[in-house]
Order: structure tokens, then C-alpha cells, then sequence
């Protein structure tokens, strides 16, 4: 093993690092002095979010002047650069009596989280008592993400006492800290040891003591966010090697960063999951797979190592370059191809995993109207780019164009794809069947089988292959949820339970537990687990009807009426919140208000009989004639 604080680059990374400009400004670069300035009677000015890399808000003092240690640093930017210089003091604003603390941005993505969020929060030892803290929010909804508040807990900072600050404001003392981490540039010695505090203190919450090598997986991010399509191999490689393989975003901050605290080894794409290292307790080595065209994010990596005396070893391959597709989310394929790396060597993608790949890429170009023609040469042979121009035209009818074998695996699994697109699902069937014998062993490919199997209604067929699918990759929580919808009511439940535990920020594994438990008629429950689910991911409000019911079952009727109203605000013209409502009001024995209800959701769904149904039985209780 190297010794800790060089780092390893093969020889094509060597070179790469070497002429970044980046590298120089790290190695120039110098973090603003340590300071925590007593602001009296100062003005802090409302978030404003102007885009990823552009924000306003700031700190003024009692005479309206820009106190320049308020500004944001990241990289070689100022975020906060459009603040204005000096502020007329409005006379009417809110103001806070008493001593507070300024800790910065709050950033909703979970790197920016901490790698700039937490960088002022070294003064909380030295600021002495406080009555609150105001941050800043950059978030294009103005809602911090919940589950980040978790790292104020283990901070021992009150949530009750954060204040994000949406309007101007003024303050009777206000306490500011310098910045001392900045995004890709450096990190002061006192925050690397905040940073090792909060993991020591998760690891002490959650008590138990886990393996020292973790393999960091980005396989079940979104599709627009950069990833590699045959990333399981990957995994599998280093699980050989006694690694753990973890997918972060389903895992709460506690349970994550008690994981990274008791790590050494650190392995997986580069990436957010990475930056972790920040809270392992004695980090000795990395290993991390990149790509040339977006070397700026590796060289934040790599400096991070720098920073935490932990060896670094970088490997990169290409990625294909398009116009108007950011490398950032271009997907790739791990290949050993001009690679050096032993845990890359054997590795040869199948056909399958090509497919797979194109169709990420061509999503991706739909979606940003991208120009499709190859913009250098790259991965793509002639067969894989004849493909993505068929994908990116989904109607396409008939066989491939002139030219390309029709025989191809690649296109057999797009004939199969095209067909269960236009409902001919027997024939999907049909072409992935013939694909069966080669990829006996491929989960993804048998998890795809498995999903048109169910869809054709082939129920037993399609939990064998499920079954199958999940023995090969065990810790895949879609594939679980896919084979726990192929289980009986109790069945489903207990495993439903089981995947819940071990991902607890899984949402759609969550949304299905609560189907679960309404099912078997425990409502209550059900209630609780999908409150939480809209708690703490408010993007999926458009589930309040469902709670609604789930409260109104469980003869919650207060709380049934205030998320009915809740889901009204969100969706003025849902129909089923106006039955909500209706059958609240019914089960409170107020027939007249429930009348009013049932005739605002038959405005909107006029043809649904069962809605005339419920209003002839409410006049019936009033004693009146249906009209």
C-alpha cells in the first residue's frame, strides 16, 4: 500500500493532471483568514437562487455596507458575486433580538451539501451560547431537502432554531464566521477535524462496527446523472475483494456516515460518494474510475485524498462527446480498453449492456434536443450508432436501415423494446426468450424478461426469473420491490418490511409498503409510513390523496381534513380530495357540508356514477328528493 498523501495516476491520468488548469489554482490557492466577526444590529438580505453557479443574499452592516466575509467562494467563483455593494436599511423588516450565528448556504444536493454547507460551521465551538442560526437557501423551491437536516442533529444544533432566510431581515448581534472550505479549492484544519467528529458521532449512534471497504455505487441514480451501465461488474470485482457495496441515496446521513467513519478503503466512480472520505476516522486508499472529458470533478477528488493524507489512485476512460449534452451526464461503459487497472482487466461489456447504454444516451438527447450526429470518435462502432439513430426515433417502423445485420443482438433487444412499446407483448416475449441461454446469468437482462413476462401475463414464469435475477444481485432494491409484487398479500409484506430496513430512503420501496399495509387493512401504519415519505421528499405531494385516505380509514378525521385541504393546495381540481372531504364531513355526521363536497367532485368528474351514488344516499340522509 502507498503511503498515505500521494497519490497514483496511470500514466494517461498523469498526463491529463498535469496540464488541468485546475491543478495549478488548488495548488495556489489560498483560504480567506479565520474569523468570527460580532456584526451589531447587522442586516442579512433574503435568498435569492439565480441559477446553479449565481445567488444573492448576503450580510450588511448597521450603516448598509457588504460585509465581504458574507460572500460564497466556490472554485474560482464568487456565487454571492451580484450582491450589491451597499443596501438602503428598510425600516419595517423583521427583526431578531438577541445573538445569532451565521453558517452560510445551504445546498440541497448532497456533495455541495458537504463540501460548502458545513464550511462555517467551525465556529461553533468558539461562538459561546446563541439564540438561533440563519442560513442562506439555494434551492430553485426554496425547501431544504429534509433529509440533509440530519447533519444539524449530529452538530447539536436545534432544527427549531434554523432559520432560513426568505425575507430581509435585521439582527441584534450577528456572529460571522469566515469560510474555511471551499468547493475544489481547499479545506482548513479545523474543518477536516469537524468533518471526522460527525462521523465518529454517527458511528457512536449507530454502535455497530462494519467492514473497512466500501465500494461507493452510483448503479441506481437517476438517468441524468452521469453513471456506467455495466457498473454491477464493477461492483462484483471488488466485492470479491472484500468490499461493501453501498448505495448512499437510499441510506439515511447518520447510517451513511457511521459507514464512512469505520472505512479505510474506498472504492467506485467518481462522484459525490466519494467525497465521504471527509468523515472516515483513518482513510488510507481510493480507487476511482473517471472520465477524461469531466477531469475537473476528479481533481476535486483527488485533492480531497491530498487533504485527508489518503492515497489516490485515478483511472479514466473516455466517454462519448455530443453537442449540447454535458459530459457531466453523459452515460458511459466500464472497459478496460487503455487501462491499466487490474480490477478493470477481463471486463468485456455484453451486448446487452450496450443496449443499455445507447438507450441511456438517447434518452439523454431527446430529452436535451440534442444533435444527434457523434460529435468525436469514441465507443461508438457502426452497428451501436446505426442503433441510437433507431432509438432516438422510437415510432421508427420496419427493420434497420440497409446495411446493418438484422441478426444483431443489439437489435433484437430493440425489436423486442419497440414491440412491448406497441402492445405486442407476446412477440417482446418471443425475442427476448431466444436471448435466454446467454444471459442465464445477467440480472438486469432477467429482471427486464421478468417485467414483460408479468405484463403478458405469465405470473409463475415471471417470479422464476425474478427469483433468479434477485439470487444473482441480492442487493438491488428495484429488482426486490419487482419480486415482492410477485408475492401474496403476506408474503409481499414481510419482504416489503425487510427491503425497507435496509433501504429506508428508498421511496418507491416505501410508497409499496404502504400499499401493502392498506391492503391488509392496517391504515394506520400505512398512514404513517407514506407521511413520512411526503415529508421527506415533498416532490411526491401528488400522494396526499392516497394519505388522506389512509387517515380517513383509520378514523384519523382532523388530520384526514387538513392533508385533504393540504392536497386541494397542490392540486386544485383533484377530484378524489373532494370525496375525501365528502366522506369526512359524512363520517362527522355533517351531511349538509358533505353535500357541498360531493358536488364540486361531480363538476369535475360528471361521468362517474359512483359519485352520483354517494350524492343520492347524502339527500336521502337530509330528507331530500334527488334534482
Amino acid at each position: 500500500m502507498p503511503d498515505p498523501g500521494f497519490q497514483l495516476f496511470p500514466a494517461s491520468a498523469e498526463k491529463l493532471w498535469r496540464k488541468h488548469p485546475w491543478h495549478r489554482e488548488i495548488a495556489d490557492f489560498q483560504l480567506p483568514e479565520k474569523e468570527l466577526l460580532s456584526l451589531p444590529s447587522a442586516c442579512i438580505t433574503a435568498s435569492r437562487h439565480l441559477g446553479p453557479e449565481q445567488a444573492q443574499g448576503g450580510v450588511y452592516s448597521a450603516r448598509g455596507e457588504y460585509v465581504s466575509s458574507s460572500r460564497h467562494l466556490r472554485r474560482n467563483k464568487d456565487l454571492t458575486g451580484g450582491n450589491p455593494e451597499t443596501i438602503a436599511l428598510p425600516g419595517d423588516v423583521p427583526r431578531l433580538s438577541g445573538r445569532y450565528l451565521y453558517l452560510g448556504w445551504f445546498f440541497n444536493h448532497y456533495g455541495h451539501f458537504v463540501l460548502e454547507s458545513l464550511c462555517r460551521t467551525w465556529a461553533l465551538g468558539e461562538a459561546g451560547p446563541v439564540d438561533g442560526y440563519l442560513m442562506h437557501l439555494h434551492a430553485p423551491d426554496a425547501r431544504p431537502a429534509d433529509y440533509l437536516l440530519a447533519f444539524f442533529d449530529l452538530l447539536a444544533i436545534p432544527r427549531e432554531k434554523l432559520i432560513f432566510v426568505g425575507q430581509d431581515m435585521q439582527v441584534s448581534e450577528l456572529l460571522l464566521p469566515s469560510q474555511q472550505g471551499v468547493l475544489s479549492r481547499g479545506i482548513s484544519g479545523e474543518m477536516l477535524a469537524l468533518y471526522r467528529q460527525l462521523g465518529s458521532r454517527a458511528a457512536k449512534r449507530k454502535g455497530d462496527r462494519l467492514g473497512d471497504k466500501l465500494y461507493i455505487s452510483r448503479r441506481f441514480l437517476p438517468s441524468d446523472q452521469r453513471g456506467a451501465s455495466n457498473e454491477k461488474e464493477l461492483e462484483d470485482r471488488f466485492r470479491a475483494q472484500g468490499y461493501q457495496v453501498v448505495h448512499p441515496q437510499f441510506l439515511d446521513v447518520t447510517t451513511q456516515l457511521a459507514l464512512f467513519a469505520n472505512a479505510r478503503d474506498f472504492a467506485g466512480l467518481e462522484g459525490s460518494g466519494l467525497h465521504n472520505i471527509l468523515f472516515a476516522r483513518a482513510p488510507r486508499h481510493v480507487w476511482m474510475l473517471g472520465v477524461e472529458e469531466q477531469l475537473a470533478d476528479a481533481i476535486t477528488q483527488v485533492h480531497l485524498g491530498r487533504l485527508c493524507r489518503c492515497a489516490t489512485e485515478l483511472h479514466l476512460q473516455r466517454a462519448p462527446e455530443f453537442s449540447g449534452l454535458h459530459p457531466r451526464m453523459t452515460p458511459f461503459l466500464v472497459n478496460p480498453q487503455g487501462n491499466d487497472s487490474a480490477c478493470l482487466s477481463g471486463i468485456e461489456p455484453a451486448a446487452y449492456d450496450r443496449f443499455l447504454w445507447l438507450s441511456s444516451l438517447a434518452a439523454q438527447l431527446n430529452r436535451k434536443g440534442c444533435d444527434p450526429v457523434h460529435a468525436k470518435d469514441g465507443q461508438l462502432c457502426g452497428k451501436e450508432a446505426e442503433l441510437l439513430r433507431l432509438l432516438r426515433r422510437p415510432s421508427a417502423a420496419g427493420v434497420p436501415s440497409h446495411g446493418v445485420e438484422n441478426s444483431n443482438e443489439l437489435f433484437v433487444f430493440w425489436r423486442a423494446e419497440r414491440e412491448y412499446a406497441q402492445g405486442n407483448v407476446a412477440a417482446a416475449i418471443e425475442h427476448m426468450a431466444q436471448c435466454l441461454p446467454e444471459y442465464e446469468t445477467h440480472a438486469t437482462f432477467l429482471h427486464r424478461y421478468a417485467q414483460m413476462l408479468l405484463a403478458g401475463g405469465r405470473n409463475e414464469q415471471a417470479r422464476e426469473i425474478a427469483a433468479r435475477a434477485l439470487g444473482l444481485d441480492p442487493a438491488n432494491p428495484d429488482l426486490a420491490l419487482f419480486h415482492a409484487g410477485l408475492e401474496s398479500v403476506e408474503s409481499r409484506l414481510a419482504r416489503l418490511r425487510g427491503l425497507v430496513e435496509v433501504f429506508p430512503r428508498f421511496v418507491p420501496g416505501r410508497i409499496q409498503l404502504a400499499e401493502a399495509l392498506a391492503e391488509a387493512g392496517s391504515f394506520d401504519e400505512a398512514a404513517d409510513v407514506l407521511e413520512a415519505v411526503i415529508h421527506d421528499s415533498p416532490e411526491h405531494r401528488s400522494l396526499l390523496p392516497r394519505l388522506t385516505w389512509y387517515l380517513y380509514r383509520s378514523a384519523q378525521y382532523e388530520a384526514a381534513e387538513k392533508t385533504a385541504r393540504e392536497a386541494l393546495s397542490h392540486a386544485p381540481n383533484n377530484p378524489f380530495s373532494f370525496v375525501h372531504l365528502c366522506r369526512i364531513h359524512l363520517a362527522r355526521k355533517e351531511p349538509a357540508v358533505a353535500l357541498g363536497w360531493i358536488d364540486r367532485a361531480i363538476a369535475q368528474a360528471p361521468e362517474k356514477k359512483e359519485l352520483l351514488q354517494l350524492r343520492e344516499k347524502i339527500l336521502g340522509i337530509l330528507g331530500k328528493k334527488p334534482g
